[in-house]
């Protein structure tokens, strides 16, 4: 049975992974193709022949039903990615089953390998003395060692860290300006008055910086790479501390530097780093949030009352929800469900959470009132409706009643019931939000929402495939991101035209001609379709890939029963809950929060102890005497 499995499951993933994304003949797919295939059939069959026989059986438990749902998600994204964007794919034929059981199958052994890995993974390295093998093992071993600070090991990561950033610096010097920087930049040269639509802190961000640019006189080019160098510098502080505490916290060197290498080496948040705009100092802050959770968890779990922990989580929280939007439902929905796995540290949870709603009410009132900010527009908030509401008028317009089909008229500007539908695009609201903004004056939200829901009951199959294909990005392994990482700078907006190198203008014209570096990193597509096609590297540009390594590493803690050391899941399920209803699938800058605290989620799962029952449902003897 083990020789039998082995076969026939390498059999499929063989014949999945010469089949690409496009149903095709079992003669098409290997046309070309047959050295390959015996290659990896001969690999995985004798892979997965060794899995079989070696790996424990509770270890199975967990890997096939995490590994056929990256299957089923996997197959759901190719289906929701093509032109149609519907879930046909997901219908019985012989193509989408040969493909789903190859993925099913080779996403159950790599579960299944990388459980059993976490498993072995030594609980604490750091109350494990580690021989010297080398400087890579003696620095790791210095930013874990107790006492004060150390500023000596620290320094040198942030230094290796700078080092990888500095070749994307120079490559897109003097940095990079994003469309919604802006906004933000309009306000402070009184060009226009002050929205929400923008995050207040990140404009008064900004306003500084154009504070210092006019003071010292700089020239555009100089002001941006200014902008650039503080913020590749003050990100890079951030990933160094992430990694001190990674260190600090017990994960052993191998893997400390693989988490090394995925902060300095990883694309996204190196060409993030050096780009102004308002999702990089919100990552920052979030990452910092995320530490802050825990290290207040591992404090409690040893009994520690010490305040540094929870002083570092209200600060980074604070500074999470002033700098974006959505940073206040990720702060205060996540640390009022902290008090569920620290409720033995209530008075501790509620006194952070009441000064982060005092010091959210000082910024969303006194503040705002005296900069006379202005509300955004009230469609930003209805991306998911609007865009299920679109997908129907799409689907069904020729059929629907005279009452719906005049609600739809009522709900957009310019086109009608009968138009609209060519102008939805399934991975990006923004176009429908904007047709339904001048509009949505004219009725009360009771009013929208009825129809609405009047809408989505009699049409629930396009309603559901609207929202998965506006969300496909961020759940669907190698998915890529709608609007991707941003590689050049605008120019133009807001009557704002800076003395800068550009390649678009707020009017979607082309500026300057790329050449060097960047042209041939656009020509060969190296930020986008090229660094895809990359075999198991390419899946790092996925934020549907990162949000699978943070399901693995639940997972782990789930197995561990390590529900305190999981808490800082809890803000990140936030966070992932306003991307769903945001307007933009897999929006890169949205998920950076993501990519850049995967490493952290990693750390956590591999160091958590694992707990019996009992333990896991009562506090440590160490956490008992310091409450008694």
């Amino acid at each position: 049975m083990r020789v039998l499995i082995a076969v026939a499951g390498a059999f499929a993933t063989t014949l999945a992974l010469c089949a690409g994304t496009t149903p095709a003949t079992l003669g098409e797919v290997l046309e070309g193709n047959s050295l390959v295939a015996i290659a990896a059939f001969a690999a995985i069959a004798y892979g997965g022949w060794l899995a079989l026989g070696r790996l424990p059986r509770e270890v199975w438990r967990w890997a096939v039903p995490v590994g056929l749902a990256y299957a089923v998600a996997e197959l759901a994204g190719i289906s929701l990615l093509r032109e149609e964007a519907d879930l046909w794919l997901l219908r019985p034929s012989g193509w989408s089953a040969v493909h789903g059981l190859g993925t099913a199958y080779a996403a159950v052994l790599g579960a299944a390998v990388l459980l059993h890995l976490a498993d072995r993974a030594t609980p604490d390295a750091a109350a494990v003395p580690a021989p010297r093998r080398g400087r890579l093992s003696r620095l790791v071993e210095a930013l874990r060692a107790p006492g004060p600070t150390p500023w000596r090991p620290l320094g040198l990561v942030f230094g290796l860290i700078v080092l990888c950033r500095l070749p994307y610096l120079l490559v897109w010097w003097p940095g990079l300006i994003f469309f919604d920087t802006y906004r933000s930049l309009s306000y402070a040269r009184g060009l226009g008055p002050w929205e929400s639509y923008e995050p207040v802190g990140h404009s008064l961000l900004i306003a500084a910086w154009n504070g210092v640019w006019q003071l010292l006189g700089l020239s555009d080019s100089a002001a941006l790479a200014f902008a650039a160098v503080l913020q590749m510098l003050s990100t890079t502080a951030v990933f160094a501390v992430l990694l001190w505490r990674i260190a600090a916290w017990g994960v052993g060197p191998r893997m400390w530097w693989a988490l090394w290498a995925w902060i300095a080496l990883l694309p996204v948040l190196s060409l993030s780093s050096i780009t102004v705009v308002k999702d990089i100092p919100f990552m920052s802050a979030f990452v910092l949030f995320l530490i802050g959770i825990v290290e207040v968890s591992r404090a409690v779990r040893r009994g520690d009352r010490a305040r540094s922990p929870w002083v570092l989580l209200l600060t980074a929280g604070i500074a999470t929800m002033v700098l974006r939007n959505n940073g206040v439902h990720v702060v205060l929905l996540g640390v009022a469900l902290l008090i569920i796995p620290f409720r033995r540290q209530w008075k501790r949870v509620g006194a952070v959470l009441a000064a982060c709603v005092v010091a959210y009410g000082l910024y969303a009132g006194p503040l705002s009132a005296a900069l006379d900010v202005q509300p955004g527009p009230k469609t930003e908030a209805w991306s998911v409706p609007l865009q299920q509401i679109a997908r129907i008028a799409h689907d069904h317009h020729a059929t629907m009643s005279d009452e719906d089909r005049a609600f739809v008229d009522d709900v957009f500007t310019w086109w009608s019931v009968d138009d609209v539908g060519d102008h939805y695009i399934p991975g990006f609201a923004d176009p429908i939000k904007l047709d339904a903004r001048a509009a949505w004056e004219e009725r009360t939200t009771g009013e929208f929402v009825s129809g609405w829901l009047r809408l989505v009951a009699e049409y629930p199959g396009s309603a559901i495939t609207a929202t998965l294909a506006n969300t496909v990005g961020y759940w669907a392994p190698g998915a890529p991101s709608y609007d991707g990482v941003v590689r050049e700078s605008w120019n133009d907006i807001r009557g704002i035209v800076l003395d800068i190198p550009y390649q678009i203008t707020g009017d979607r014209e082309q500026g300057e001609p790329l050449t060097g570096i960047r042209a041939l990193i656009e020509r060969h597509g190296l930020l986008d379709e090229g660094y895809l096609a990359i075999p198991v590297i390419g899946m790092t540009l996925s934020p549907g890939f990162v949000t699978w390594i943070w399901i693995l590493a639940l997972v782990v803690l789930w197995r561990k029963r390590a529900g305190l050391e999981a808490a800082f899941a809890l803000p990140a399920a936030a966070l992932m809950a306003t991307f769903l209803a945001g307007p933009v699938s897999g929006g890169m800058r949205y998920a950076l929060g993501f990519f850049a605290t995967a490493p952290l989620a990693v750390a956590v799962a591999l160091v958590a102890r694992r707990r019996n029952r009992s333990e896991a449902s009562s506090p440590s003897a160490e956490t008992q005497r310091a409450q008694a």
